[in-house]
């Protein structure tokens, strides 16, 4: 396999090398062709920017960008060359497995259209690859601007809680809780507007503020690095004010990523007594001002541990319900699933649902993919996302490079926060958390690939 791969990819990147050759001069004698990387750069904001005002169909055609700006790149500059890594061969596979799946469904048109929804979000990660790969400068931009948005959409959710906003989501049961305990759900500028997705969107992103204000703080702006704290605690607070469960946890999950790896670097790296004693006494007060956030902030604390009472609360009892329906669609099209995409899934699932639980999608990312695209899709995307993972982990506990930990650490915890988010809930698959989901995916195979050559 591996012969025939380099064979296959030898192949392609002489046609490549034959056609740049061609095309060399015309990049030469254009003010655009010869400042494409601009241009990229631009439209990677620009998605950004508008995915958090804008709804999908507007986010669609920004994005759409990226990708072909970046083959036009690829065709008229030599020296780029189309590479695979390990990773990226089972999310090619679990590409192919979802292109099988149109062809096996019932609903033919709309599982083509769920597919092609897909290909575009993977399309934007493989053009994120291509183009940090030469351009790695422009990682600490691109999560600064994560972060910045991210800072918006809290302070956005923050103003919105102090104007006591009806609330939008009708998902909150509040039959059980004192009316001075129910939480008003915030849900921020992104569309469609709802509470989960906010909380999903602030997961996504809200390592990049901690990523940049570690980075000012290696280059000695100590007053800038103290306010990026301060904005990923306001960030922190945004993502309870969402009333996202889900977000609790995977919130939970960055946190203690903040902890094991600050734990490795202090103990392991640095390995001094004077700065394991300030470690303890700041994990020791970290730990205790959550507590005492909880008990402070009721209404939080009422929705968190509504977590805990399962059926005795009507929308965990709805998802338990759904998961119910939706393993018995997995059991019933094990193999190449019932197509891909929620409109395909929406009309299957009403000759399992049971009365009066109608559901957009299953709640849980892991099972929409087994029962869309069946069971092997599934291991797919599992492998490409073990794999990424245990690059990114390993590059990380190796390097000495601070600035390298650094982001890999930002990269590593948002795909590991929204994959824990996604256990409880389906807003990854929504545009403003793909495209952050897939950057920072992209951040890790980039850097993981540099380290691999270095070595």
């Amino acid at each position: 396999m591996k012969i025939l791969q380099s064979y296959l990819f030898d192949l392609l990147n002489s046609g490549l090398a034959f056609i740049q050759n061609k095309t060399d001069k015309i990049r030469q004698n254009s003010f655009l062709l010869n400042n494409i990387d601009l241009f990229i750069l631009a439209a990677v904001i620009i998605t950004y920017v508008l995915s958090v005002f804008t709804d999908t169909n507007t986010m669609a055609i920004a994005s759409f960008f990226v990708p072909v700006l970046v083959f036009l790149k690829v065709l008229i500059t030599k020296g780029e060359n189309i590479e695979l890594e390990r990773c990226n061969f089972y999310l090619i596979i679990y590409l192919l497995i979802c292109l099988i799946s149109n062809f096996t469904s019932s609903m033919l048109p709309e599982s083509i259209y769920g597919f092609m929804k897909t290909l575009m979000y993977i399309g934007f990660y493989f053009a994120i690859c291509q183009f940090l790969k030469s351009n790695k400068k422009y990682i600490t931009f691109l999560l600064l601007t994560i972060g910045l948005l991210v800072c918006f959409e809290s302070i956005a959710g923050i103003i919105q809680n102090s104007m006591h906003l009806e609330n939008i989501s009708t998902w909150q049961d509040v039959s059980y809780l004192n009316p001075e305990d129910v939480l008003c759900r915030v849900y921020g500028t992104l569309k469609p507007y709802n509470p989960n997705l906010l909380g999903g969107y602030l997961i996504a992103g809200i390592s990049s503020i901690l990523g940049i204000s570690i980075l000012l703080f290696d280059k000695k702006y100590y007053k800038s690095a103290i306010i990026g704290l301060i904005l990923f605690l306001i960030s922190s607070f945004g993502v309870f004010l969402t009333g996202s469960r889900g977000a609790y946890v995977a919130l939970f999950v960055i946190y203690i990523g903040i902890a094991a790896a600050s734990y490795k670097v202090i103990f392991s790296d640095i390995n001094l007594e004077k700065y394991k004693r300030m470690w303890k006494q700041l994990f020791s007060i970290g730990v205790i001002c959550s507590v005492l956030f909880m008990i402070i902030n009721h209404r939080i604390f009422q929705r968190l541990m509504s977590l805990f009472i399962l059926r005795g609360d009507s929308s965990t009892s709805f998802r338990l319900n759904v998961y119910n329906s939706s393993l018995q669609m997995f059991h019933d099209n094990w193999l190449f699933g019932i197509g891909v995409g929620n409109k395909v899934f929406r009309e299957i699932y009403g000759l399992y649902m049971l009365t009066g639980y109608d559901a957009l999608s299953s709640y849980c990312i892991f099972l929409e993919m087994a029962v869309e695209s069946g069971i092997f899709s599934l291991i797919a995307y599992l492998l490409f996302i073990f794999i990424l993972m245990k690059e990114g982990i390993k590059v990380f506990r190796n390097t000495t490079d601070i600035r390298l930990k650094s982001v890999l650490f930002t990269a590593i915890i948002s795909i590991a926060a929204v994959l824990c988010h996604g256990i409880f809930d389906t807003i990854y698959f929504r545009p403003p958390v793909q495209y952050l989901f897939w950057t920072m995916a992209g951040i890790i195979t980039v850097l993981t690939r540099e380290e691999k050559i270095q070595q």
